[in-house]
């Protein structure tokens, strides 16, 4: 074989490799990585938000049909409980995307931002109590939402630990610009100026 002919092989066998060694696809995320973690927390983030809509929605089409019982006319208690029916349908399919959200978080977090996880879906409202099916009051699912808010916010938290988008001890400039932030956004919230 030429001397000529080998070295060309090698040439374009090294490059070939060297080609196939950097290649991931764009927006593909490799499993177990951190993109695949980050698209998890944000697929239960989302579902979370969709299922919690879907609920108000819900919970208010539901108590206009139990008021309507016996006050409007039979056209307007079909219309609302078909309302209600409607509403019912999204949301049982907003609580099944919640629960397959939820299996993939089970799949690739850790320990810290699976129980945070599975606090978030404990505290997810509900618009009747436990043990009944009785109409929670306004004021008692509106307490409930800022309580799933909370635990929205330490998932949240939690997941922004595991993905180490806070700030470093040694990333000191960075630290300073989210303190500066923080004081600024306080100032603007108490009323004061910029």
């Amino acid at each position: 074989m030429d001397p000529l002919a080998s070295a060309a092989i090698r040439t374009v066998g090294a490059a070939a490799k060297a080609a196939l060694g950097h290649y991931r696809p764009v927006g593909v995320a490799r499993v177990g990585s951190a993109e695949d973690r980050a698209q998890s927390y944000r697929r239960l983030l989302d579902a979370v938000a969709y299922v919690v809509d879907t609920q108000i929605l819900y919970f208010y089409r539901r108590r206009d049909a139990e008021a309507a019982r016996g006050a409007w006319s039979w056209r307007r208690r079909a219309q609302l409980t078909a309302q209600r029916e409607d509403a019912w349908r999204t949301y049982t399919q907003a609580q099944h995307e919640v629960h397959a959200a939820l299996l993939g978080v089970r799949l690739c977090a850790p320990a810290q931002v699976l129980d945070c996880a599975e606090a978030l879906i404990e505290a997810v409202p509900r618009f009747h109590r436990l043990g009944t099916n009785k109409t929670l009051p306004e004021s008692d699912y509106l307490a409930a939402h800022d309580s799933c808010n909370r635990a929205k916010f330490d998932y949240l938290e939690a997941a922004r630990q595991d993905l180490s988008y806070n700030p470093r001890p040694w990333h000191l400039l960075r630290r300073y610009r989210e303190r500066k932030h923080r004081r600024l956004a306080a100032r603007l919230e108490s009323g004061g100026t910029a």
